[in-house]
């Protein structure tokens, strides 16, 4: 068997960006993590999760219109887990709504952005862009990061099998993957006691170019920061987990990756991780499809907020839910919910004030968009982003969120 570059590539599962990792990285990693550094644990609802059936209006302008749009779709205004007089949590989110009694749960409700498209890719695109119009080729986070200037160590990870947009533009190197366990030195497995020269011969490679000066430095560079980074995660210690997460579900498996790196003191703080399935077109309430999807997430947060309680980090990370856009008011004729524009962004945490943050859109009809239908949006995504950036991890966020005027939220103090 033969392993090309490609297949190299592949088992590192990794993306690096265009600045070098240190070589010296192991020698930083795997210490305390340093006291009162933020972390921010980003998941993403692709697909665009149904907002109204996740933070629910029912008792909103009355009380009729929410039951009016969604005559078959329509949560019971009784099975509600209640948040104020006219809004209630799908009970599906059992488990995050004893973070919002906690009083550690902000709800910003009616979160968009300007001309919002219903377009996946441009939405997403948007979101982790911080640019409504769609074209910068960096993501805000990146942004931020850049201004942080070169990290010792990787500091973002994009739990995913490819780096993410809202990473890029760091100027740092930032890791992708989905577990712990397949990231090693691939090796021929019909010459598995030559795995040692293999390795020992990129890493000559590596040497021999490290005074090369321009691209090849660089990538001699990064080559050398993996090999090191390989080396960091076979030491990586267990982790005790003592969150309870949801069976047979891939989004436990990442949050349990986050909780291993974040309890190791390996200096990650920034993690982006995604839960799809979200696109309900049709059968949306079938087998409990929607509401299945959001329990997962529910306990998979609750999992990860008790097991970073149980290491002291709790206090020093918010996670943030969002999704690209809502579904239609209207439910459609397939038992389903087409692509909307607005919907909920919850914040978690104990530094956080908790409650309902901004109000919701109203939900009468002379009141919708006279061109789409669709709710108005309340919320600019940049101020709840932007409150993020400023009160919590001491960013600028007209940096970060370039021509933007930011409206602090005030669920940060």
């Amino acid at each position: 068997m033969t392993i090309t570059r490609r297949d190299f590539l592949k088992g590192l599962v990794i993306v690096p960006t265009a600045a070098a990792l240190p070589g010296a990285m192991v020698h930083a990693m795997m210490a305390p993590p340093a006291a009162g550094s933020r972390n921010i644990i980003f998941v993403d609802l692709k697909g665009g999760n149904d907002g109204l059936n996740m933070i629910v209006p029912s008792g909103l302008n009355g009380g009729s219109y929410y039951s009016e749009f969604r005559p078959t779709l329509g949560l019971p205004q009784g099975s509600l887990l209640s948040l104020s007089a006219d809004i209630g949590m799908n009970p599906a989110l059992a488990a995050l709504h004893s973070h919002f009694q906690a009083g550690r749960l902000a709800v910003c409700q009616g979160c968009s952005y300007p001309d919002p498209s219903k377009s996946h890719e441009v939405s997403q695109r948007v979101w982790n862009t911080g640019d409504p119009a769609g074209v910068s080729p960096d993501g805000w986070m990146g942004r931020f990061l850049a201004g942080e200037g070169p990290a010792p160590t990787p500091c973002a990870v994009t739990v995913m099998s490819s780096l993410s947009t809202l990473m890029k533009g760091s100027g740092s190197f930032v890791p992708a993957f989905e577990e712990t366990d397949s990231f090693v030195f691939p090796f021929d497995w019909d010459h598995w006691n030559d795995q040692d020269n293999r390795r020992a011969a990129y890493a000559a490679m590596a040497t021999g170019l490290s005074d090369a000066g321009g691209d090849l430095e660089a990538m001699a560079g990064q080559s050398q920061g993996l090999l090191d980074l390989i080396t960091t995660f076979d030491a990586l210690p267990e982790f005790t987990h003592v969150g309870t997460y949801p069976e047979g579900s891939s989004l436990a498996d990442r949050m349990r990756v986050i909780a291993r790196l974040m309890g190791a003191g390996l200096g990650m703080r920034y993690f982006h991780v995604a839960r799809g399935g979200f696109d309900t077109h049709s059968e949306q309430n079938v087998e409990g499809k929607h509401d299945e999807r959001l329990a997962d997430v529910a306990q998979c947060i609750d999992g990860l907020y008790a097991d970073l309680s149980s290491v002291g980090l709790a206090d020093d990370t918010l996670i943030v839910v969002f999704s690209e856009f809502g579904r239609t008011v209207y439910e459609n004729g397939s038992a389903g919910t087409d692509h909307g524009t607005v919907g909920p962004v919850l914040v978690l945490g104990n530094g956080v004030t908790g409650g309902i943050t901004t109000p919701h859109p109203s939900m009468d009809p002379a009141d919708l968009d006279p061109e789409t239908g669709e709710l108005p949006m309340t919320t600019d995504f940049r101020d709840v982003f932007g409150t993020i950036v400023n009160n919590w991890v001491s960013g600028d966020a007209s940096v970060v969120f370039p021509g933007h005027t930011l409206t602090d939220l005030g669920f940060l103090t």
